[in-house]
Parts: structure tokens; C-alpha cells; sequence
């Protein structure tokens, strides 16, 4: 090849040069993008978990605590009928008209249990042995028969296994809050 040759082809070859490089900048940069805006997605889609599981917990805490004080007024309004304060009709009609819960809340704090926090479901067992100790005192005192010692000894060991579940699922969330 001849000079004269070279130098017709050297701003081709300068131009192919640079186009290439221009090319494989653009290469490099989409490559880098793609890898922050993938990582940036990984990082949105952890935050949004994160949040998602602080308001279930949120909604479970606030649910189970509704139910357990709806719980803890029906068993206190018969423990009056069992101290002869009321009689059993009027404890119906006191049950039935002071009843917080909408229809569902417990149903619902009890899905979002089984379905977010399988964890807790141990946690729980304590709180369901407890109230179901409590129930046969949800009767007519005359007809069951009952003790009212044994009432309010049943009554601090449900209201213990609440709040021990309360600080379980309080602990969950404070937990997850620290993550990351």
C-alpha cells in the first residue's frame, strides 16, 4: 500500500475508530444502567415489603387489641353476674349492646396471622388455650356452677397471654424496622 492510499483510507479508519468506541461506550454505559436501575428496583421492591409487613403488623396489633378488649368487656360484665351484680338476662342485653367488634375483626386478625405471619401462630396458641378456659364462664352462673375464684384466676391468665402475644408481634415489627 502507498502512502497516498493511507491517507484516502485514514479518516475512514479514524471514523470506524471512533465509532466503535462511541459504540462500546454506549455498550458499557446501557450495561451500567441497567445494573443500578436493576439494583434500584431490588431495593424499592425490599422497601415496599418491608412496609407492607409494618402494616400488617400495624393492622394485626390493632385488630387482636380490639378483640381482646370486646373479649375482656363480655367477660367482665359476667363476672358481675357471677359476683350477683346482674342477672344473667340483663348480661345479654349488656353483651349485645356494648359488642366493639365489626363484623369480621376477628376473623380478619386471625387471616392476617395464618396467612403474613405464620411465625405467630405458636405465639397465639397461649391466648386461645386461655380464652378457651374463659368460656364456660360465659354461661348462666346458676346452671354451670362455676367458681368466681376460678373465673378471675382464668381472667389474669388470659389477659397475661395477650399481652405476652402483644409483645411478640410488637417485637416482630421493631425487628423488622431494623432490617437493613
Amino acid at each position: 500500500m502507498q502512502i497516498a492510499e493511507l491517507k484516502e483510507i485514514a479518516p475512514l479508519l479514524a471514523g470506524g475508530i471512533g465509532a466503535g468506541a462511541t459504540l462500546i461506550a454506549v455498550v458499557v454505559t446501557s450495561l451500567f444502567n441497567l445494573r443500578v436501575a436493576r439494583l434500584n428496583i431490588e431495593a424499592q421492591s425490599r422497601q415496599k415489603t418491608k412496609e407492607l409487613k409494618i402494616e400488617k403488623l400495624e393492622d394485626l396489633f390493632f385488630l387482636f387489641e380490639k378483640w381482646q378488649v370486646n373479649f375482656s368487656n363480655i367477660y367482665l360484665i359476667h363476672l358481675r353476674c357471677y359476683r350477683g351484680q346482674l342477672t344473667f338476662n340483663e348480661v345479654i342485653k349488656l353483651v349485645n349492646e356494648r359488642t366493639t367488634l365489626a363484623p369480621g375483626e376477628a376473623q380478619k386478625y386471625r387471616m392476617i396471622m395464618d396467612l403474613h405471619f405464620p411465625s405467630l401462630v405458636q405465639a397465639y396458641a397461649p391466648v386461645e388455650a386461655a380464652r378457651k378456659r374463659l368460656v364456660p364462664f360465659l354461661s348462666d352462673p346458676s346452671v354451670s356452677r362455676l367458681s368466681t375464684q376460678e373465673f378471675k384466676s382464668n381472667q389474669v391468665i388470659f389477659e397475661e397471654a395477650c399481652e405476652a402475644f402483644k409483645s411478640k408481634v410488637s417485637s416482630l415489627a421493631h425487628e423488622t424496622l431494623e432490617l437493613e
